[in-house]
């Protein structure tokens, strides 16, 4: 069982909420709250991290015009590289072959 203390304005709504939206289901109300909490309770975390990089960026002096046009045009922290490999067509022409590429996994 779980039992608190709440200030009266609060625990009015709570109670107004349960009985209008839940008819007075407290168990059917608790468990949308942590199905909530489960589903967006991430995006919170994301906000603030996000807060968080923008005032370290802040404190170090900005981004710089050129790093924003280099990380749009897909060549940010990158410099000119050379092809790992050649090889042969059948008509005897060279291709190029790049390895490596970049894989984004997202989880939540």
């Amino acid at each position: 069982m779980i039992a608190m203390e709440l200030p009266k304005p609060l625990e009015k709504h709570l109670r107004n909420v349960i009985q209008e939206s839940y008819h007075g289901n407290m168990q059917a109300a608790i468990k949308v709250f942590l199905q909530l909490h489960e589903k967006y309770g991430w995006k919170e975390q994301l906000h603030e991290d996000v807060k968080s990089v923008r005032s370290e960026v802040r404190r170090k002096g900005g981004i710089k015009q050129k790093a924003i046009n280099d990380a749009i045009a897909g060549r940010a922290g990158t410099e000119k590289k050379k092809p790992h490999a050649k090889t042969q067509s059948r008509k005897g022409l060279a291709k190029k072959s790049f390895a490596g590429s970049l894989h984004l996994r997202v989880s939540a």
